[in-house]
């Protein structure tokens, strides 16, 4: 199946995703089957943020920097000053996005200003913002290993939706078959559940760690 197009409320729980997604992907990529990572952490702590985040300071700035084309040396800083690691995440995102440097959005943030109120100010749209989190349920794919990049891509390109692309991996992986034939099984009838059992793959291995695409658009918190 195909994606629709979805659109989403810049200045949502962006840092979210970004932290536990991409840094945890990359952080628990090694680990043993079956280990369950520390669920994130809410908004606003700091603290928590970090302790549940297995990285060094400088590992999360090489990442981000890499994935956002931000200055590691800035990350960095922002890392080792304890600041919100939600908030980091999403500065890198809309700095790629606005052009604007990490610590010019930090800076904005640090004033007191919402993500929604940063979002508006850079004229970052809804549809960039999607694109970057596409970018990162891409890389989790890649990273896990059950596609590669360049068909991953591909997949992408041609309009499949990441989560679809992730669980036709995941199935033609266990059970040797080609993504793009897995991939044709599903329809609008049957859940990934059922593709898997068709080809004879236990149906817990595509059960979504987190719902198709990012959370459903909620009003940005009063600050």
């Amino acid at each position: 199946m195909k994606r629709s197009t979805r659109r989403n409320v810049v200045g949502i729980t962006l840092g979210v995703l970004i932290v536990s997604g991409s840094i945890g992907s990359l952080a628990h990529a090694h680990e043993p089957a079956g280990h369950t990572a520390a669920p994130p952490p809410a908004h606003g702590q700091m603290d928590s943020a970090h302790a549940n985040v297995q990285m060094s300071s400088e590992d999360i700035a090489k990442h981000l920097s890499e994935m956002f084309k931000v200055s590691e040396f800035e990350v960095k800083q922002a890392v080792d000053a304890k600041k919100d690691l939600f908030d980091i995440g999403q500065a890198a995102m809309f700095a790629k996005i606005s052009g604007k440097s990490f610590n010019d959005v930090m800076a904005m943030r640090d004033s007191g200003q919402t993500w929604e109120q940063i979002g508006d100010a850079l004229n970052i749209m809804e549809d960039d913002v999607q694109r970057e989190l596409d970018e990162i349920e891409i890389m989790h794919i890649t990273m896990r290993g059950d596609v590669d990049e360049k068909t991953a891509r591909a997949l992408y390109d041609e309009g499949y939706a990441p989560r679809d692309i992730d669980a036709a991996g995941i199935i033609a992986k266990a059970s040797g078959k080609d993504v793009r034939d897995v991939l044709e099984r599903k329809t609008m009838k049957n859940s990934w559940k059922d593709v898997a059992k068709a080809y004879g793959v236990d149906p817990a291995l595509v059960k979504p760690k987190h719902p198709d695409g990012p959370p459903a658009p909620q009003p940005p918190a009063k600050e």
